[in-house]
């Protein structure tokens, strides 16, 4: 009786398992230091130089040159999955580098990403009219989400029933009176 209950639950524990996990692979966030903050990062980037990160975001431009390409990205929090939820008013915006091309028409601005980032330098660029200290990371893995992530998880509900025909409005159809 017990070896047959396993074998019912065992399909239904592993299906539960495989939705928790991360967008990256097991090889990138082998590497990432969980210790790291990315507040204490910014504050104080040398102490952390060559170090490893998760990092979430939105495109805000992405710059290819000879060498490779270069994201512009504002920093979003990141739930268990590691996707982008609302933005992070502390982290502010990083550069996220890589030697291969990112095409600019998949990696456009408006998109949202996930990334293993190792941390290399700090270059300041003109940010409106003030100079802004952007972190530099090489990118390690990238995920870039899709736009119909919502869609495909929330489908369109239509209920078949008019508001007045549910508990609560019922009394107020004008037959019944």
């Amino acid at each position: 009786m017990k070896n047959s209950l396993f074998w019912l639950l065992l399909p239904a524990l592993l299906i539960l398992l495989a939705g928790c996990g991360s967008v990256l692979s097991k090889d990138a966030l082998s590497g990432v230091n969980y210790e790291v903050e990315y507040s204490r990062l910014k504050a104080s980037p040398d102490t952390y130089m060559g170090k490893t990160v998760i990092l979430g975001g939105l495109i805000l431009e992405n710059q290819v040159t000879d060498d490779g390409s270069t994201l512009e990205i504002l920093k979003y929090s990141l739930d268990k999955r590691d996707e982008p939820q609302d933005p992070d008013e502390e982290g502010g915006r990083f550069l996220a580098r890589s030697s291969r091309l990112l095409d600019p028409s998949i990696y456009k601005a408006g998109k949202l990403v996930t990334l293993t980032g190792t941390l290399r330098a700090i270059e300041v660029r003109p940010l409106q009219k003030a100079n802004y200290h952007y972190p530099v990371f090489e990118i390690g893995e990238l995920h870039l989400w899709s736009e119909d992530r919502y869609q495909r998880a929330y489908p369109y509900y239509y209920d078949p029933f008019p508001y007045w025909y549910r508990y609560p409005y019922w009394h107020r159809y004008p037959y019944w009176w």
